[in-house]
């Protein structure tokens, strides 16, 4: 029975899951604070200001910013050809085809790509980033722990729960993210590592930025019920839109 227990993955897993949920919520924080203060930087913005929400920026920034971000982009690539560097698999392939071992280079070089977009202005979201470099410090953990390749795929997707839940403050939806997109199965085996390390995840950047949640919603007191049917409407629309959208993808 002992022998049993320490060949399951969830033991293997269940020291190196909290340090990757650690990892994942440091590398969240410093991409999360990195852009918001070029955002803070280049446009202007003032204490608690996040570019997102803005109504109204700058003109001249809103014009030269973006375009010196597409010029460092363009540097940022040629330097990447010139040293052979390639973008690195995504934690879903690389969990599919490489038994979830990643090019850390190949990693660091989206993270870059991700963090000059969003600073520069772009409306590209952190989210591929966050979920590169935390499966990317998994993978390589799981290999220097010398884990077998059943291991290292359910630590590879540790990693992207732990960095997705400390994206969104959300443990359940990194969760769920690593079992639907990375892991591909649910079992009460792979459970714990996984939500551990999403817990970690979202503490670590809890701790460090206490208000990195903090967002004011403005909605109406009350919904009229002859809203309903035109919101139920608009909920069929987007259901449609995105099967077309996958379905266009496939074709």
């Amino acid at each position: 029975m002992a022998e049993k227990c320490m060949s399951s993955p969830a033991w293997r897993t269940r020291v190196p899951a909290p340090c990757v949920g650690l990892i994942a919520g440091l590398c969240v924080t410093v991409m999360m604070v990195s852009t918001q203060e070029a955002h803070r930087l280049f446009f202007g913005l003032g204490p608690g200001q996040h570019l997102s929400s803005q109504v109204t920026v700058n003109p001249f920034s809103a014009l030269i910013v973006p375009v010196l971000g597409g010029v460092a982009m363009a540097i940022l690539g040629l330097l990447a050809a010139r040293w052979g560097l390639r973008q690195a698999a995504d934690p879903i392939e690389a969990n599919a085809l490489f038994g979830g071992r990643m090019s850390m280079s190949g990693s660091l070089l989206v993270v870059a790509q991700t963090m000059i977009s969003n600073g520069a202005g772009a409306s590209v979201g952190l989210e591929a980033g966050y979920a590169q470099i935390g499966s990317a410090l998994a993978s390589k953990l799981g290999r220097a722990f010398r884990l077998r390749r059943n291991d290292l795929r359910l630590l590879l997707g540790c990693g992207a729960a732990g960095a997705i839940a400390a994206a969104f403050n959300a443990p359940f939806t990194g969760a769920f993210y690593a079992f639907e997109l990375v892991i591909g199965t649910y079992t009460l085996v792979t459970l714990a590592p996984v939500v551990v390390s999403a817990i970690v995840g979202v503490s670590v950047v809890r701790w460090l930025i206490p208000n990195a949640y903090a967002f004011d919603i403005r909605v109406p007191s009350g919904i009229d019920p002859s809203s309903y049917l035109p919101i139920l409407a608009l909920g069929v629309i987007c259901a449609l839109a995105g099967i077309a959208i996958m379905r266009a993808v496939t074709l």
